[in-house]
Order: C-alpha cells, then sequence, then structure tokens
C-alpha cells in the first residue's frame, strides 16, 4: 500500500493518531485506521509544520489567513471592550495596562502553540482531537465539558449582547422590554446563520468589526468631550478591600481577549492552517491597541466612578444611540460566529457518536447536510433566547462563564496537552510558563467562580433586569 501524506486530513469517527505510542494489534490484529496511525507517525517528524490542505477542493472553500482574521476579529473583538474603561478603575493605571499586556502576549503565544498542538494531529477538526492524542478518552472528556459547555453558554451572551444592544437603540422612553429585543435577535440569527461557510461570511464579519471601529470614535469622542473634572484616578487601586471587584475586571479581560475555544475549529477551515499564528498575532494586535484606547480614555474621562458597560453609561444622546446601534451590528455578527462554530461542534459531535458514515467527509461547517444544519442551529438560538431572557445579567452571565470555562480552555487545557504532546521540543523556560499556568488557572477560576455566583444570587433576588418583564431599568 503507497504511504499516506501527511496532508491528507480526511478524519475518521476516531482521532487519526490514538494516544498510545506503542503499536499493539486490537483484538489480535492491527486494524486499516491503526494502520494510518502509524503512516502518519512514520511521516511527521516532532515540529514539523506538515498540515497544508493538498485536496484541491478542501483547498479551495478554505479561508485565507486575512479572512481568518476577520473572522478572529469578530468572533473576539466584542462587548469585552466596553468593559475595559471599568476594569481600570478597579485596577489602576498600571495593574491594568500590565494585565492588559500579559493577557496579549499570552494570546500571541497560544496561537503558535495550538499551531503546534493542530501539527502533532493531522486531521483534527475539534478540540476533542487533541484532548485524545494527548489523554484518551479522559482528555477528550475533559474537553467536551469545559470547551462545549463554553460554545453552548457564549452563545446566550452573545444573543443577551445583541438584544441590549437593540433596546438602546431607542429612546429611554420607549425602550421595548428584553423579551421582544431578544426574539428579533432570534429571527435574524436563524436566518444569517445557514450560510454555513465562514469564507462566505467573511462580509458579515468586516461589517460586524467596521461598525464596532465606527462606535469606538464614538464613544471616545463623547468621553474626550465631556470629562468628569473631578474623576478620581489611581496607578495601583487594588487592595484587600476590593481584592474581588479587582479579580472580576481581570476575569472580564481574559474573556475580551479570549477566543482560544474556537481555534481549533477555525483553524481546519483555513486553505493554510500554517499560517494562523499570522492571524492571531495581526488580531490580538488590533485589539490590544483598541482596548488600551478605550480603557485609558474611559479611565481619565470618568476615573474610578465608572461601572459596567461605558457605552450605556453616557446619557441617551442621539450620538450614543447611533452608537448602540453600531454595536448591535457588531454583536449580531459575533453572534453568528459562535452560531456557525457551535453548531459545526454539535452536529460533528452527533456524527461520531452514530458512526454516521459521512462522518468521514466532515471537514468544517460547509460538510454538513443543510437540513440538520437549519435544524441545529435553530436549537441554539432558541435556547439562547429563553436563557438570555430569563438571566438578563450580562457582567454577571460573563463572570461566570469565564471563570468556570475560559481560563481552563484558554490556558489550563493547552498547557497540559503541549506537556503531554511537545515534550521534549518545550525550552525550559516554556516548560516552567506551562507548569506554572495550570495551578494559577485554577486559583483564579475558584475565585472568580465564587465572585460571580454571588453576585447571581444577588442579581436573582433583586428581581432587576427586565428580562420577561414589560417594565425595564
Amino acid at each position: 500500500m503507497p504511504p499516506i501524506k501527511c496532508d491528507d486530513t480526511r478524519f475518521l469517527s476516531e482521532p487519526l493518531i490514538t494516544p498510545s505510542t506503542t503499536n499493539e494489534p486490537v483484538n489480535g490484529h492491527v486494524t486499516h485506521e491503526r494502520q494510518r496511525n502509524l503512516e502518519y507517525t512514520q511521516e511527521v517528524p516532532p515540529g514539523l509544520i506538515a498540515y497544508e490542505h493538498e485536496n484541491p477542493e478542501l483547498f479551495e472553500k478554505g479561508a485565507h489567513w486575512l479572512q481568518t482574521t476577520s473572522a478572529l476579529l469578530a468572533l473576539q473583538l466584542g462587548w469585552g471592550l466596553w468593559l475595559f474603561p471599568a476594569d481600570f478603575a478597579r485596577l489602576g493605571w498600571l495593574t491594568g495596562l500590565g494585565c492588559m499586556i500579559t493577557l496579549a502576549t499570552l494570546t500571541v503565544y497560544s496561537g503558535f502553540l495550538f499551531s503546534r498542538l493542530y501539527a502533532t494531529t493531522p486531521g483534527a477538526v475539534l478540540f476533542g482531537d487533541i484532548g485524545y492524542k494527548a489523554a484518551g478518552h479522559f482528555g477528550r472528556r475533559i474537553v467536551y465539558i469545559i470547551i462545549y459547555s463554553l460554545d453552548a453558554t457564549r452563545c446566550v451572551i452573545l444573543h443577551l449582547a445583541a438584544a441590549q444592544s437593540l433596546r438602546h437603540v431607542f429612546p429611554e422612553e420607549t425602550r421595548p422590554p428584553c423579551w421582544q429585543c431578544g426574539l428579533v435577535v432570534l429571527v435574524v440569527a436563524s436566518l444569517i446563520v445557514q450560510v454555513r461557510s465562514l469564507a462566505k461570511l467573511s462580509w458579515v464579519f468586516s461589517t460586524g468589526t467596521g461598525s464596532q471601529l465606527i462606535a469606538i470614535g464614538i464613544v471616545l469622542y463623547e468621553l474626550v468631550i465631556d470629562p468628569n473634572p473631578e474623576a478620581k484616578r489611581s496607578p495601583q487601586a487594588v487592595t484587600w478591600d476590593n481584592l474581588i471587584p479587582a479579580s472580576v475586571a481581570v476575569m472580564n479581560m481574559i474573556f475580551a481577549f479570549g477566543g482560544q475555544f474556537a481555534f481549533i475549529e477555525i483553524m481546519s477551515s483555513m486553505k493554510r492552517p500554517s499560517e494562523f499564528p499570522r492571524a492571531v498575532t495581526l488580531c490580538t494586535t488590533l485589539m490590544g491597541l483598541l482596548y488600551g484606547t478605550v480603557g485609558v480614555i474611559g479611565y481619565w474621562s470618568r476615573g474610578d466612578e465608572i461601572d459596567g458597560i461605558v457605552i450605556f453609561s453616557l446619557g441617551d444622546s442621539p450620538h450614543v444611540r447611533v452608537a448602540a446601534a453600531l454595536i448591535l451590528v457588531q454583536a449580531t455578527s459575533q453572534y453568528l460566529v459562535n452560531l456557525n462554530v457551535w453548531t459545526h461542534n454539535l452536529l460533528t459531535l452527533l456524527a461520531r457518536s452514530t458512526s454516521e458514515a459521512r462522518a468521514l467527509d466532515i471537514h468544517c461547517s460547509t460538510d454538513h447536510c443543510p437540513w440538520k444544519w437549519a435544524r441545529t442551529s435553530l436549537f441554539v438560538v432558541l435556547y439562547s433566547y429563553l436563557i438570555s431572557t430569563s438571566i438578563p445579567y450580562f457582567s454577571t452571565l460573563v463572570g461566570l462563564v469565564t471563570s468556570s470555562t475560559y481560563l481552563l480552555s484558554a490556558y489550563g487545557l493547552p498547557a497540559w496537552f503541549s506537556l503531554r504532546l511537545l515534550g521534549g521540543s518545550l525550552s525550559v523556560v516554556e516548560r516552567m510558563l506551562l507548569c506554572s499556568l495550570i495551578p494559577m488557572v485554577v486559583v483564579f477560576s475558584g475565585v472568580g467562580l465564587y465572585s460571580s455566583i454571588s453576585a447571581l444570587i444577588n442579581d436573582v433576588q433583586s428581581g432587576e433586569g427586565g428580562g420577561w418583564s414589560s417594565s425595564h431599568p
């Protein structure tokens, strides 16, 4: 049998490379799948980036790295940006800038790290494939629990973000209740998400990112021309008394930079996955500049009194309502990216679990049956609407999701898998970094989860939020 090239990215119902490093037979003989795995192992030396799509069909429909950058911006450059002034107010100048630069650096590094993990697992389509290669069925189950819980809950957050943006487009005295705005978002998202190709949706991502940039300009203008002359600022604002709010501020920053949960899925849809670090680096650089600008100017203008989403604390002027309309476009585009990724994940997992023969041909979102895609995407949109309307507390949901899933998916799991898969290719410094990340993630997750649950209980008991009620704040 001729050798199978490592560029063949067709995947089987189980990952192409098993977690075992030996060649034990299965039931007394070597299976065809295991034989393929052996040939992959022989032809892909450690550290070799050899995973481009030679299949003309896959290469033709894959996304260019600039299109991938646009998708990453739409995925990550979202409502977390509007929390940066409040984050700086809880952390202070130096601590806020230090946290932001650290997270930006880690995000760029994660792009290279995920790319190396992807190269060690030819044919990987889901992050669970990386987990299987690193730790067998246990690793894959951990990924499914954490990453796909994040996928599911992130759709809820973004549905709420789009609904709240729509509410603030209207004058305060005529704003419709949250459930009506959420219903409009449900209809729009259900229609557009039927376009399965991320490449074909790149214009939506670009429009959303452009709308966000214009909204940033409007908000910065309002902050600069109308600063608070009595604003109080501090180089370092973290004390024992405000340690929990400061921790929540760090969680908000992690949420703003977080997109690692979808890196493998997006990478598998590229023409050249080896160019993925280039897209992550460009995306993170742009995000860092924007986050820093909004955070610094917002904190300078309003000081430590600023709280929550800055755009909704600027009053009810026509300029602010225009900005709300623009971030509605952005929130919708970001929602569509997450709907696409989560629907793709659900259908791929279902195909594998039922041993569906067509699972052999699934490489990206366009390979799914249109009718199954429609049913699954409508299910995701429906539960996102119901939950977001029942629990309409944006900042609390962000903290809860970040502490319970974001930290683990962005740093904990990649660090663990890299230590298992990359092994000797890691430098001493890199190994120390990855080893230190794991306990830090556990500690920060615990603190954030405790704070978020307490805040959610208080929100529910207060009864404020205006979800299904016709009255609203």
